[in-house]
């Protein structure tokens, strides 16, 4: 199966390293662990993975782990019998229950209230489960995928993960990059996103213009693919069917950019790298630690691309 006919657009070594582990890992039982920022895509592998798996005859069920509440969680997981509390004027089927046979998303695992992480770790390691108010147990077959923006090394740390949990999820883990470190694969998914937003809103889509592109790459995407997602949506519709230029775009994506010098060219790499460069020492207001980190290189090295481009500060 072509992953970029799913939408997961790329050909970094980064990006293409995600999609082959995920096919290496679809056709098992072995619980998956996708970490990376939030909108890097993580729930499109967890989709790519199920729809490789034997599995795909029944659909994904998901559990956004962050917008439950501490209190319906368990329920929303394990379900309940008429009765049990408060409220529970019928019987429910909990997400474990639903997912039988198929594979269960836990979105944002790190946010699971600690209350409900050791009746999870008991599903994972007996693969059974009770309805609160049961008095009976049930086999669990389901292939657990989970997603974190978090560092549940650290949570551990803290107190607020359970060890024992981490591990039994942690089976096969999966580094989701952000899209800063595979800026390469921008002006593919750019062009791919907007065909879809056009196709959504039912515009008229016609590209965009070298400076507006050589902008986007040249931006560190905090939000992601998500973000990106987000800024070509609005600069389509500003557009009004024309390229997507300079203009259309927010200022916090145009801000610190410098025109190419006397025989570059928008596309050139040399153009591209003192565009990087000079933008990320503009957002990080001439911090060059700040900066250095935003661009993953060392300090000394950035002052040495500063002093060769022969960027000032003003």
């Amino acid at each position: 199966m072509n992953a970029s006919e799913h939408g997961l657009i790329g050909s970094s070594r980064a990006w293409l390293r995600a999609i082959d582990l995920c096919g290496r890992v679809a056709n098992t039982r072995a619980t998956v662990l996708l970490t990376g920022e939030t909108g890097t895509g993580k729930d499109a592998l967890a989709r790519y993975i199920h729809r490789l798996s034997p599995r795909r005859e029944r659909p994904m069920i998901v559990c956004n782990c962050s917008a439950c509440p501490a209190e319906l969680l368990e329920s929303e997981l394990f379900g309940h019998e008429r009765g049990a509390f408060t409220g529970a004027i019928h019987s429910r089927a909990g997400l474990f229950e639903r997912a039988d046979q198929s594979t269960l998303l836990l979105d944002e695992v790190g946010d699971i209230a600690q209350v409900a992480q050791a009746k999870l770790l008991r599903v994972i390691q007996e693969r059974r489960f009770s309805r609160i108010g049961a008095a009976y147990t049930q086999e669990s077959d389901v292939r657990i995928v989970a997603t974190t923006h978090a560092d549940l090394r650290k949570l551990m740390e803290r107190g607020r993960f359970r060890e024992d949990l981490f591990y039994r999820l942690n089976v096969f883990p999966i580094h989701v990059p952000p899209l800063r470190e595979r800026r390469e694969d921008i002006p593919n998914l750019a062009t791919h996103l907007l065909g879809v937003i056009a196709r959504r809103n039912r515009a008229r889509q016609s590209g965009m213009t070298e400076e507006a592109l050589a902008l986007l790459v040249s931006f560190h995407w905090p939000g992601n693919v998500r973000q990106l997602q987000s800024v070509l949506e609005r600069a389509l519709l500003l557009s009004m069917g024309e390229p997507i230029a300079r203009d259309h775009l927010p200022s916090e994506i145009t801000a610190g950019w410098i025109p190419p010098e006397d025989g570059e060219t928008m596309t050139s790499l040399t153009y591209a790298h003192r565009l990087m460069v000079a933008r990320s020492l503009y957002e990080a207001r001439w911090d060059y630690s700040k900066a250095a980190g935003q661009l993953g290189v060392s300090v000394h090295i950035l002052r040495q691309l500063a002093n060769r481009f022969q960027l000032k500060r003003d």
